[in-house]
């Protein structure tokens, strides 16, 4: 007891010292700035224009630091119902430096300095200092305007920061940094190969439609750009009538290359192709994610056409699942509509915040698909399994660092009881911290899939199909011959120079 009036004493004197300080010429001002942070009004504002304004990561910055400030506000909120302490006496202070409205609610802590202090914080996780440090002032003057107008006491201002620097390590485990790391996923097994620069013996297929029939973004400037690099080669266009899988296995019977340029599900068609007629692809991405161009090191077309010019293969894996292959991952449960959902989202808000709110909307929404996974019985939310193993970030696959590991990346996210929904959520939100066993991971080389009742959606590289009742996936490790980047990461010493022989793919 003693300790807390010696706390409270020297509160109260920090509290008149701060009220003493500034000029009465700006006294007139800090009603205004006061007021202008209630409801987190100056922190909505800036993460709705980065948000609008930002790349990928300043939006991930962005969603950060308002989840923390949100998260800040309401803890603050729970303390002042729990620990109730009346206001400081403001009677000393000039009136016309005083708020215009007044605050009833219990003065520890300070929950516009927690708001302040978990935006700021979070905020400044991932980006540039010329964001940062105005955020971070602002936060500043945001806790000593709250002492200065006589509204908290310095103690009550400690405490709203503790809960914001709280609330900002939260919002970071639920949102964290992007790693900003080079493309390009490493494989043992490379060749350098005789190409024709202007590519003879090379046939393009061009898909400038999507799944549903409507027109991607494959632009003229991408075509125009293969035509001039690649003039000699066949360019194939496919019209919105035609089955794509057909024209691809036209044209890879009758080509020594066979390049595809669209998404995920076009290049995985084409890659069925190359399979089935032994040829090597070229992958252009002109698709809205390319998640396998991206891991592949060439995620624009140019960067494509450079590997091309370069002339080296790299024999990657493939996964098969009821006879589809999939480059980079399958998935069944719920777990189709949910990336339906997330990547329809994920270009105003970013990946990870869209993945946290589809899965959440999902939860809510579906109920959990009964499954025996290797003969064994669950009841899986969703479950994904990716072609070769997963980096991870909080819960959620990324990115792959090895294209031939020979591995199936299994996750499944199951329901137990009690409360399936809320022990889901927190399982992705929590992500490590949590002990329930309702998240499980694991690398396979084989999966056997029975779902009992329809529909048995699957999902191959994001094209939604329907499955069998019983389903294998199994791995073909190193069987697509890809052109990568000439020079990238190489995985051991002798990765690449094996296999210099010069070997053509030029017609005969």
């Amino acid at each position: 007891m003693r300790l807390r009036r010696r706390l409270q004493h020297l509160d109260r004197r920090a509290y008149v010292r701060v009220t003493r300080l500034g000029t009465p010429a700006l006294d007139g001002y800090a009603p205004k700035f006061v007021q202008a942070t209630d409801h987190m009004a100056p922190w909505v504002m800036v993460s709705a224009t980065l948000a609008a304004t930002g790349g990928p990561r300043l939006r991930r910055a962005a969603a950060r630091a308002i989840l923390a400030a949100a998260a800040a506000n309401a803890g603050s909120s729970v303390i002042k119902y729990l620990v109730r302490r009346r206001r400081p006496d403001s009677s000393a202070v000039p009136a016309a430096r005083v708020p215009y409205r007044s605050y009833s609610s219990s003065s520890f802590p300070s929950g516009h300095t927690a708001a302040a202090t978990g935006f700021a914080l979070g905020i400044s996780t991932d980006s540039p200092p010329s964001l940062t440090v105005p955020v971070l002032a602002l936060a500043g003057a945001v806790g000593f305007s709250r002492v200065h107008s006589g509204v908290h006491y310095p103690g009550d201002v400690l405490a709203g920061m503790a809960v914001g620097a709280v609330s900002a390590l939260l919002a970071r485990m639920v949102l964290p940094p992007r790693d900003e790391e080079e493309p390009g996923a490493e494989t043992s097994s490379t060749e350098t190969v005789d190409v024709d620069p202007e590519g003879e013996g090379v046939t393009v297929v061009l898909n400038p439609h999507a799944a549903d029939g409507t027109l991607s973004v494959l632009s003229p400037d991408a075509e125009t750009e293969i035509s001039d690099r690649l003039p000699r080669a066949r360019i194939v266009h496919v019209d919105p009538d035609e089955d794509l899988p057909e024209v691809l296995d036209r044209a890879a019977s009758d080509c020594a290359v066979l390049a595809v340029a669209g998404g995920d599900g076009t290049i995985n068609a084409g890659a069925t192709a190359a399979l089935a007629h032994d040829r090597p692809l070229l992958v252009i991405p002109t698709g809205t994610l390319n998640n396998f161009a991206q891991t592949l090191g060439t995620p624009s077309p140019d960067t494509a056409l450079d590997a091309y010019a370069g002339g080296r293969l790299a024999r990657v894996d493939v996964g098969e699942v009821d006879g589809n292959i999939f480059l980079n991952t399958s998935s069944f449960g719920s777990y189709p509509r949910m990336v339906e959902r997330r990547d329809r989202w994920a270009k105003r808000v970013g990946k990870w915040p869209a993945f946290v709110l589809a899965l959440t909307w999902d939860l809510w929404e579906v109920r959990p698909t009964p499954v025996l996974i290797d003969g064994r019985p669950a009841r899986v939310w969703w479950a994904f399994v990716g072609n070769c193993r997963y980096r991870t970030r909080a819960r959620v696959p990324v990115h792959r660092e090895r294209l031939d590991d020979g591995a199936l990346d299994v996750r499944l996210l199951c329901a137990r009881r009690p409360f399936p929904r809320i022990r889901a959520l927190s399982e992705i939100l929590a992500g490590p911290l949590t002990v329930g066993g309702d998240y499980v991971e694991r690398t396979n080389r084989t999966l056997t899939l029975e779902i009992p009742s329809s529909p048995r959606l699957i999902a191959v590289d994001g094209e939604i199909l329907e499955g069998s009742r019983v389903m294998s996936f199994r791995k073909r490790p190193a069987a697509l011959r890809v052109f990568v980047p000439d020079g990238p990461r190489p995985s051991s010493p002798q990765s690449s120079s094996s296999r210099r022989a010069r070997t053509s793919t030029r017609p005969r």
